[in-house]
């Protein structure tokens, strides 16, 4: 899986977002705010990844246990989902 293309990451006023782009911005309204671990998440999903791959990068750069990473990830996920913003 990874983020379709027309989505694009901004720092606006020291918050994350993602904004669509091109024809994307015809069929998603507003943007999406995020946190330090979906921004994390969200830049490691602009290559082809693995949920595996996501945990792992989360236990890298957290302190939590694989469950946690596991539920973080799958919460971020359905977001994406949510908003088809996900190949």
């Amino acid at each position: 899986m990874r983020i379709k293309e027309g989505y694009i990451l901004k720092d606006v006023a020291n918050q994350y977002v993602v904004v669509p782009i091109g024809n994307e911005a015809i069929n998603f309204n507003g943007m999406l705010r995020l946190n330090k671990t979906a921004k994390l998440l969200f830049e490691a999903l602009l290559e082809e990844q693995e949920i595996e791959d996501l945990i792992l990068l989360l236990k890298e750069n957290y302190d939590i246990s694989e469950e946690d990473a596991l539920r973080d990830v799958k919460d971020f996920l359905t977001v994406l989902e949510s908003k088809n913003i996900l190949l």
